[in-house]
């Protein structure tokens, strides 16, 4: 007679959760691209630019990642944070007509802020 071995198993944290990242990401796109061929602009510029959100948040979320493994704000967080935070500026601007030239200075200001915050902190 055969032995039927029972394994417990327990079920893959976040298993489904690929489907329905990639299912609203393909809504995303679509609404995007729908809006861009029905002449739909955005403070005259194209939907289109929205898709740069995409990399924007994945940055974004590495940060936040980061900081909830060192527990505190750290150069490594600040740095990731400080390279989504300034192209989502630059969106945000050039969608709002405000001249992107200006942004550069509050740039270099926003990363020296960084410094001083984190200080000797790694």
């Amino acid at each position: 007679m055969k032995q039927e071995t029972v394994v417990n198993s327990k079920p893959v944290k976040g298993e489904h959760e690929g489907g329905k990242w990639m299912g609203a990401f393909m809504i995303f796109m679509g609404a995007i691209f729908l809006m861009a061929t029905s002449g739909i602009t955005i403070a005259g510029h194209s939907p289109s630019m929205l898709i740069a959100l995409l990399p924007i948040y994945l940055i974004g979320v590495s940060a936040y990642r980061r900081y909830q493994e060192d527990g505190h704000l750290t150069r490594r967080v600040i740095g990731i944070a400080v390279f989504a935070l300034l192209p989502f500026a630059y969106m945000a601007a050039m969608a709002l007509g405000y001249p992107v030239s200006g942004l550069w200075p509050l740039g270099i200001i926003v990363v020296g802020i960084s410094f001083l915050l984190v200080g000797g902190r790694k």
